[in-house]
C-alpha cells in the first residue's frame, strides 16, 4: 500500500528535480548572486511545502478543474482486482517491498546523520584547541596544519600555510562575507535535505549549486573591496586544495571548481532588466500547488470507482459507484461537452443514483461460474432532454458483464440535463467505471 508519507516523499523529490532543472535553464549563468541564493533556498521551501495545502474544496467548485481531474484520474494506474488469496499474497509482497525500501532509506539517512555529527564534532573540537588571534578586529583561529582556510557560522579558520598567511587580507574579506551573510545556514539546510533525500541526485546537485554560489558572492565582495582581479585569481590558483571533496558543512576559501569561479569573476555583469525573470518562480510554485491538489483529487476519485462485489449466496450483491468525466466522443451534429457550468443530475441526486444501480445491476451467473471479474467502463451522453444515449463499452471485460453494464446504463431514467452559465442546455458525456469482483 502506498502511504501518504511515501506519496509526500515522492512529490518532494520530483519537485526538487523539476525546480533544479528550471534553475539550471533560467538562472545559473546570471551574475545576480544574491537573487540566485534566494531562488536556491526557495526551491527547498517550495518542494517541502507545496504538497501540504489542501485546495480541493475551492478547486471542486471550478468547472474547468473538474474536467482536468477527470482526465488526469484516467491516466493514473488503476488498482488490479485480485481474488482473495492472490490479493493477500500481493499485499504481503508490497508490504515487504516497502519495508525493505524503508530500511535502505533509513540506513542511508542514518549514515549521513552520523557523518554530519562527526563533522560538527570535529569543527567544535578544532575551534576549542586551535590558537586564536585578532586580525582587523576579527577573531580568527589558526589551523594547526596547512589546511585551506574556511568558515563555519561565526568562526573563521585561517591556514597556517606561509603562502596563505602572506595574502590574509583577501582571505579574511572572503570568509567575513560567509560569516556576515550566514552562509552556513544554507549549508546546514542543504545537508539536512541531502540526509532526507539522499537517494535523489538532484538534492546533492542543489547543495553543490548553493556552495559554489556562496563562493561567487564572497569573490564578488573581495573585488568590491578593491583587490586586483588578476592577482586574486593567481592567489586562488596557488592555494593548496584539500584532497577530499567539499561536501562538509563549512564554506572553504579554496572550494572547487576554480574554473567556474575564475570564469564568473571575468564574466560581464548581467543586465538588470533580466532580473524580471526571477518572478518566474511564482508561477512555478503555483503550478506545483495546483498540480498537487489535482493529483490528490484524482486519487480520491480513483478510490471511489464503481465496484460490483458478489457476496455469499445469502447476501445481495452491492454496488459502490462514482461518476467521472471522460474523454470526448467524436463530434456529432451538436457539440458534446466534457464539463459544463451546471452538471447533469440523476433524479433525486447522487444517493438516488447509487440506490438505483444497487437494485438494478446483477452479476451474471455464467460469469460467476467462470470466475470472471475485473473492470467494465461504459461511456454515455446525457442529452438535452435528459435521456441517455450512445452508451458504449470502452473497456470490455467479458460479454455477459459488458452487456449487463450497458443494460443498466440504458435503463436509467431521464436526468436533469446540463446547462451553461447563460442557461443554454447542452449535451454532456460521462463514463462509468464498474468493477466486478468475486468474494
Amino acid at each position: 500500500m502506498i502511504t501518504p508519507i511515501l506519496i509526500y516523499f515522492l512529490k518532494v523529490n520530483l519537485a526538487l528535480a523539476f525546480l533544479y532543472i528550471c534553475y539550471r535553464l533560467l538562472f545559473r549563468d546570471d551574475t545576480f548572486f544574491r537573487l540566485r541564493r534566494g531562488v536556491l533556498l526557495s526551491i527547498y521551501l517550495i518542494a517541502f511545502l507545496y504538497p501540504l495545502p489542501d485546495l480541493s474544496g475551492w478547486l471542486s467548485t471550478q468547472t474547468s478543474v473538474a474536467g482536468i481531474v477527470g482526465y488526469y484520474s484516467g491516466l493514473l494506474p488503476k488498482e488490479t482486482v485480485l481474488a482473495a488469496s492472490d490479493e493477500i499474497a500481493a499485499s504481503d509482497w508490497k508490504e515487504t517491498g516497502l519495508r525493505v525500501l524503508q530500511a535502505i532509506w533509513l540506513a542511508g539517512a542514518g549514515l549521513l546523520l552520523f557523518r554530519c555529527l562527526a563533522e560538527l564534532s570535529a569543527v567544535f573540537r578544532l575551534h576549542a584547541k586551535c590558537r586564536k588571534i585578532t586580525l582587523n578586529d576579527t577573531e580568527v583561529c589558526i589551523l594547526p596544519e596547512a589546511e585551506a582556510s574556511y568558515s563555519f557560522f561565526g568562526w573563521i579558520f585561517i591556514s597556517s600555510d606561509p603562502q596563505q598567511r602572506e595574502r590574509l587580507d583577501d582571505i579574511l574579506i572572503h570568509e567575513q562575507t560567509h560569516v556576515r551573510q550566514w552562509h552556513s545556514v544554507d549549508m546546514m539546510a542543504g545537508e539536512i535535505v541531502c540526509m532526507v533525500c539522499w537517494i535523489n541526485p538532484f538534492a546533492w546537485w542543489l547543495k553543490k549549486e548553493i556552495s559554489i554560489n556562496h563562493e561567487f558572492i564572497a569573490d564578488e565582495q573581495v573585488m568590491l573591496a578593491g583587490f586586483d582581479k588578476k592577482e586574486y585569481q593567481y592567489h586562488l590558483i596557488g592555494v593548496k586544495h584539500p584532497n577530499t571533496a567539499i561536501t562538509s558543512l563549512y564554506n572553504n576559501f579554496s572550494v572547487l571548481p576554480l574554473k567556474k569561479r575564475i570564469t564568473m569573476l571575468n564574466k560581464k555583469r548581467t543586465n538588470n532588466a533580466r532580473k524580471v525573470k526571477y518572478l518566474a518562480l511564482v508561477p512555478m510554485a503555483a503550478g506545483l500547488l495546483l498540480l498537487n491538489n489535482i493529483d490528490a483529487m484524482a486519487r480520491v476519485l480513483n478510490e471511489k470507482v464503481a465496484e460490483v462485489i458478489q457476496q455469499p449466496a445469502s447476501l445481495a450483491a452491492t454496488t459502490v459507484f462514482e461518476m467521472e468525466t471522460a474523454d470526448p466522443l467524436p463530434p456529432d451534429k451538436d457539440k458534446i461537452h466534457e464539463t459544463c457550468d451546471i452538471m447533469p443530475e440523476f433524479p433525486g441526486g447522487q444517493s438516488a443514483l447509487l440506490q438505483f444501480l444497487a437494485k438494478s445491476i446483477k452479476y451474471p451467473v455464467k460469469a460467476q461460474q467462470q470466475g470472471k471479474q475485473g473492470k467494465v467502463t461504459v461511456t454515455f451522453i446525457v442529452e438535452k432532454d435528459g435521456s441517455i444515449t450512445n452508451a458504449k463499452v470502452i473497456q470490455a471485460l467479458y460479454p455477459s458483464l459488458d452487456e449487463e453494464a450497458l443494460r443498466v446504463v440504458n435503463s436509467m431514467p431521464k436526468w436533469t440535463p446540463g446547462k451553461m452559465k447563460d442557461g443554454k442546455v447542452v449535451r454532456v458525456q460521462y463514463t462509468v467505471p464498474l468493477t466486478y469482483r468475486l468474494q
